[in-house]
């Protein structure tokens, strides 16, 4: 009996010994390895396709929409460009009349003739005429310039490369003096018409006006009546060449001789 309860108590005591309540110790974990760095990841391979696909389009992905257009052969007509050489012009026509090419291709002889006082005769196509601007009401404005014009060779030559300025072919008549220029014929010119012209061959005018090709500086100009084909020369009003100018002058001069000769 003695021994029996001897049991009980071992048994007893194992039971409520400290170790005996303790929780059961974790099991050890095996060892890890260290955690690889991921390394990049490539672009999705469908994004790169359609990128690709976009920039290289190929023959599957360009579907047409409908029928493909055909094919319109068009064709561009333009005109010719114009041609601006003219055929050579004579130094004179069949009347002695020099042409502005002929003056200009004898230049150097003829400017120093006109420029000593040589009276030429020059037949041309009036190309322009100067016409002085308005000046508005209550402005001031510079003084316009001397009444001149530009002639050619032909009535279809352009620029003014070929043109010659024609200077002094009219003057302003003072009030005074309107009275006995009234019976006076007035120089009438229109653009496009064919004239002849009665003048001096020279670079510099008296009157201001330059040209390094020459100019014609005006004396008269051949009028023609329709009427009775009678042609004839007018000069400007108030020139000092005019006719009825010299006849003035002359007048003037024999009673100044006259009044001289007197005792």
């Amino acid at each position: 009996m003695r021994s029996g309860w001897i049991s009980v108590l071992a048994v007893f005591v194992a039971c409520n010994s400290p170790e005996s309540n303790a929780p059961p110790a974790p099991e050890p974990k095996a060892a890890q390895a260290p955690e690889a760095t991921p390394e990049a990841k490539p672009a999705s391979p469908g994004l790169a396709a359609m990128v690709d696909e976009v920039a290289h389009p190929t023959p599957e992905f360009l579907e047409p929409l409908g029928d493909e257009p055909k094919a319109v052969d068009l064709q561009v007509v333009l005109p010719s460009a114009p041609s601006l050489d003219y055929p050579p012009v004579p130094d004179k026509d069949a009347d002695g009349h020099w042409s502005i090419d002929g003056l200009r291709r004898n230049r150097t002889a003829q400017l120093k003739a006109g420029q000593a006082g040589a009276e030429i005769t020059v037949k041309g196509w009036v190309q322009d005429i100067y016409v002085p601007p308005v000046c508005p009401a209550g402005e001031t404005c510079p003084p316009a310039k001397q009444p001149h014009l530009w002639i050619v060779d032909a009535p279809d030559v352009k620029g003014a490369k070929r043109a010659l300025m024609v200077v002094n072919y009219s003057f302003v008549i003072p009030e005074w003096d309107a009275e006995r220029w009234e019976d006076t014929p007035q120089i009438e010119l229109e653009r496009g018409k064919p004239y002849v012209f009665k003048g001096h061959f020279k670079k510099f005018s008296d009157t201001g006006f330059a040209h390094q090709d020459g100019l014609l500086e005006f004396v008269a100009v051949r009028q023609r009546d329709p009427a009775t084909g009678g042609e004839w020369w007018v000069y400007p009003r108030g020139a000092s060449w005019h006719p009825l100018q010299i006849a003035q002058m002359e007048a003037q001069a024999a009673r100044l001789a006259k009044e001289a000769r007197k005792p």
